[in-house]
C-alpha cells in the first residue's frame, strides 16, 4: 500500500479504527510528541485547495503551513494505550474519548507548531506498508497475554505478555524484555516479561501501524534498565490488574487448548496523561 492513509475514528461501529487510503499527498496524518512536552499529539495535514469547512471542531488546535491546514488533537497517555492495545491486540476502548476536548498552553501551541514541521519532513517519504510488520513482535501465541499498559505512579508505557507456564513450557532464549516475573492464580503459573517503550517507539508503532511510516524495528529490541522502584511498582500493579479484575480469565477453547482472553477496558489501572 503505497497511499497515504488517513486517521478516520469510526464513532458508530467501535471495535475498529479505519485506515482509509488519501491520493497525491492531499491529506495526511501522523503520531507526534514535541519535545520538552510528555504528551502525545495526533495531527492531520489538509491541502487548502481540497479544504472544505468542517463544522465538526475535533481538535485542540489549528494552524497552516506551506499550502496545509493543519489541525492537532492532544491524546493523553491512557488513550494511546487504549489505541495501541485496539490496533496490536484487539481490546476495545470508549471511542468517545477520541472527542474530549483539551486547553493546550500558549507555549504547547508554539511548541507543537515549530518542532512538527522539522518532524514531519522525510517521514510522510518513508511509507512503506510491505516492509516488516511490527506484528511479528508484539503479537502473541496460544496460552499467552499481550497488552500495552502504564503503571500507577510511573509515566512510561510498557508492552507485557504474560504465559501459562505449561509443564511442558520453555522459557525463549531470545529475552527480549527489560523486566519478567512469576505468579500464581487459580493452581496456574504466569510468566509475565514487561518492555519498557520509550516514547519514540510508541510513536514509531503507531504511525508504523496506522500511516505506514517505516522505522527500524531493531528499535523493539534494544534494551532498557529499569530501577528497583519501576520494577517493583511494575509487578504489583500488574498482579493488582491479572488478579482482581474478574473479566480477565484464562479459559479452554474448542479444542482444549488454554487461552487468555482480556475484555473490557484497563482504564482503571492505568494511570491519565499527563498535561502540561
Amino acid at each position: 500500500m503505497s497511499s497515504i492513509a488517513a486517521f478516520d475514528f469510526d464513532l458508530v461501529n467501535q471495535s475498529t479504527i479505519k485506515v482509509q487510503p488519501i491520493q497525491n499527498y492531499h491529506e495526511f496524518g501522523l503520531f507526534y510528541q514535541p519535545p520538552n512536552d510528555d504528551n502525545f499529539y495526533h495531527a492531520i495535514f489538509k491541502s487548502i485547495l481540497q479544504h472544505s469547512e468542517n463544522l465538526e471542531d475535533d481538535y485542540d488546535y489549528e494552524f497552516f503551513y506551506g499550502g496545509y491546514y493543519v489541525t492537532c488533537k492532544l491524546f493523553p497517555r491512557s488513550l494511546i494505550i487504549d489505541i495501541l492495545n485496539k490496533e496490536i491486540y484487539g481490546i476495545d476502548f470508549d471511542v468517545n474519548n477520541l472527542k474530549c476536548k483539551h486547553a493546550l498552553t500558549l507555549k504547547q501551541k508554539i511548541n507543537l507548531e515549530q518542532s512538527l514541521i522539522p518532524f514531519l519532513q522525510g517521514k510522510v517519504l518513508k511509507r512503506d506498508f510491505s516492509s516488516t510488520s511490527v506484528d511479528q513482535f508484539l503479537t502473541t501465541q496460544p496460552n499467552e497475554l499481550g497488552l500495552f499498559y502504564q503503571p500507577q505512579n510511573d509515566i512510561n508505557i510498557y508492552n507485557v505478555n504474560c504465559k501459562i507456564t505449561l509443564q511442558d513450557y520453555h522459557q525463549n532464549d531470545d529475552d527480549n524484555y527489560d523486566y519478567e516475573f512469576f505468579y500464581e492464580i487459580s493452581n496456574d503459573m504466569r510468566h509475565v516479561t514487561c518492555k519498557f517503550l520509550p516514547p519514540s517507539l510508541v510513536i514509531s508503532i503507531l504511525n508504523k501501524k496506522i500511516y505506514g511510516i517505516d522505522f527500524d524495528v531493531n528499535d523493539l529490541k534494544r534494551k532498557h534498565k529499569l530501577t528497583l522502584q519501576q520494577k517493583l511498582n511494575l509487578e504489583q500493579n500488574l498482579k493488582k490488574l491479572f488478579l482482581y479484575n474478574p473479566e480477565r480469565e484464562m479459559r479452554s477453547d474448542s479444542d482444549g487448548n488454554s487461552t487468555i482472553s482480556f475484555q473490557g477496558s484497563i482504564e482503571s489501572s492505568t494511570t491519565n496523561g499527563s498535561d502540561n
